[in-house]
């Protein structure tokens, strides 16, 4: 068991103090934000919608979040390129959902800096040239949410804060396509395998997708399919508790969750997630006990699933990283 701790503690990136200090700004931002539901919501109507939620259709939400995270992982992958070099799904698929895991205990985005690190033991990839493309994936990601802004003013008006993030989103995919151009490295470099090559160089090589226009496409194409998926979890839980599944009211939850997850200051961003869906949801004419009950358990539904699935590899990663310790003597 301590050899499986000390795994799990690799994987961490910040110092012990820093992650206590993470953790009690987390848990105050947590505890703010009750007492201001507790003040503006009727919280035993609160917990009547959750009594009253369909379990089948949370568990279709959670289905549809593991269908997420397998198009996450596929558009990650895709920009993970250089000569002779692919990595393989599953490979790619445990280290997303094994960064998301561990999320759930430390916040400030140290799962991306743990799915890096967990990919390279896998792939032999530079752990400096992995964050490059996870960048570069982000801006994908960015990229490919401006069409469902898109899709969701066609759908109805635009409220003022999904345009401000509509034009946040667009900006950084813009501004990330040219600093990925002006920065890739040479056509034909690969992501060295090993530490030999310098810091700058490694991280260059995580660029090299940017040479790849069919590579760039696919990220594209399953950035895309994964919106979807996420627009399909908040359809569920819309579901769930009673309140119309329109697509725009679902686009709009998706659309503020993920706004709130660009800075997570808490553990799994409980509570700035529940808070921006809630505000959201609200502004669009839901009453504000059932849109806090949708907020939970969408939430839920993107918890559980990592939780679970994310926590056991996690835990094959922690008794691999005990094999592999040198012994004393």
């Amino acid at each position: 068991m301590g050899e499986r701790l000390a795994g799990l503690r690799s994987l961490a990136p910040a110092r012990p103090g820093s992650r206590t200090a993470l953790h009690l700004a987390g848990l105050a931002v947590v505890a703010g934000l009750a007492v201001l539901a507790a003040r503006h919501v009727d919280l035993r109507e609160v917990a009547g919608v959750l009594a009253r939620a369909d379990p089948l259709l949370l568990l279709a939400a959670s289905g549809a979040n593991l269908l997420s995270l397998a198009l996450h992982s596929a558009r990650w992958a895709s920009v993970v390129r250089g000569p002779a070099l692919r990595v393989r799904f599953r490979d790619a698929f445990s280290a997303v959902v094994s960064g998301f895991a561990l999320s759930l205990v430390i916040p400030a985005r140290a799962g991306d800096v743990a799915r890096a690190m967990l990919l390279s033991r896998r792939s032999g990839v530079p752990v400096a040239s992995l964050l490059t493309a996870a960048a570069l994936d982000y801006v994908v990601g960015a990229a490919t949410l401006v069409p469902l802004l898109a899709a969701l003013a066609l759908l109805g008006p635009l409220p003022g804060w999904a345009r401000h993030v509509l034009l946040v989103f667009a900006a950084v995919a813009v501004a990330g396509v040219l600093l990925a151009r002006l920065l890739r490295p040479p056509r034909g470099r690969a992501p060295e395998r090993g530490g030999g090559a310098g810091l700058l160089v490694r991280l260059r090589a995580g660029l090299a997708a940017a040479h790849d226009p069919r590579a760039l496409a696919a990220s594209f194409a399953w950035g895309l399919a994964g919106w979807a998926a996420e627009v399909l979890i908040a359809l569920c839980a819309l579901a769930a508790v009673g309140l119309a599944p329109s697509l725009w009211a679902a686009g709009l939850a998706v659309v503020a969750s993920t706004a709130a997850n660009v800075v997570a200051v808490s553990p799994g961003n409980a509570g700035p997630f529940e808070a921006a869906v809630v505000l959201a949801l609200a502004g669009a004419g839901a009453p504000r006990e059932a849109a806090l009950a949708f907020a939970l358990l969408y939430h839920l539904a993107h918890l559980a699933p990592v939780g679970l699935v994310g926590g056991a590899m996690l835990l094959r990663e922690a008794r691999a990283a005990g094999r592999d310790a040198p012994t004393g003597p």
